[in-house]
C-alpha cells in the first residue's frame, strides 16, 4: 500500500516533500531543453524566484503544490506544430506530462489534481476561458509568469492591469 505524505509524521513528510521537488526539478531540466528560448530552465527559475517573492508576502501558501506547479506549467511548449499552437494547447499537454510523473512517483491523487489547477490559472487563454484563478497559488503563478516579463512601456500596459494581487504590483518596478 502506498501511502500519501499526508499520513506521514512531520519530520518524514518533510522528506517527501524535498524529494518529491528536487525530482521533478531533475527530471523537467532535461525536459525544457526541448522548448523554445523563451520557455528554457531559465524562465522556471525566473518565475520561481518572483513566485517566491510574492508568496513571501501572503498568507497561507502551499509552497509544494506551488513550487511543482511552476516547474511542470510549460514543461511541453513543443509538440504542436506552430508556435501558436503551442501557445494555445501547451497548458493541457504540461499538464498531461506532470499527471503522469507525479502519478509514477506516487504522489497523491488530491495533491496532483491541486497541481493541475495551478497549471492551469497561469495561462492567459485558459483564464479568458474558464475564469479567474481561484487559489492564492493560481494567482501567485500568473503574476509571477506574466510580471518577469515587464521590461517596457508597452509590456507594463499589456501584463500589469493583468495581475491579480497587490503585493505582486508592489514589487513590479517599472513603471
Amino acid at each position: 500500500m502506498v501511502l500519501g505524505f499526508e499520513s506521514l509524521p512531520g519530520s518524514l513528510e518533510k522528506l517527501f516533500y524535498m524529494h518529491i521537488v528536487d525530482k521533478a526539478t531533475k527530471f523537467a531540466k532535461n525536459e525544457y531543453e526541448k522548448n523554445d528560448l523563451f520557455h528554457r530552465w531559465q524562465h522556471i527559475e525566473n518565475v520561481m524566484k518572483k513566485a517566491m517573492e510574492i508568496a513571501a508576502l501572503v498568507k497561507d501558501v502551499d509552497y509544494e503544490s506551488l513550487k511543482l506547479a511552476i516547474i511542470f506549467h510549460d514543461i511541453d511548449y513543443n509538440s504542436e506544430e506552430t508556435p501558436e499552437d503551442n501557445y494555445y494547447n501547451h497548458p493541457n499537454n504540461s499538464t498531461r506530462i506532470a499527471e503522469r510523473f507525479l502519478e509514477k512517483n506516487n504522489y497523491p491523487h488530491t495533491r496532483i489534481r491541486k497541481v493541475i489547477e495551478i497549471m492551469l490559472d497561469h495561462s492567459t487563454p485558459h483564464r479568458k476561458r474558464f475564469g479567474e484563478a481561484k487559489s492564492i497559488e493560481g494567482k501567485i503563478i500568473y503574476d509571477s509568469d506574466k510580471s518577469i516579463f515587464i521590461t517596457t512601456p508597452e509590456l507594463y500596459k499589456k501584463y500589469f492591469p493583468l495581475l491579480y494581487l497587490d503585493e505582486t504590483k508592489s514589487l513590479v518596478k517599472f513603471k
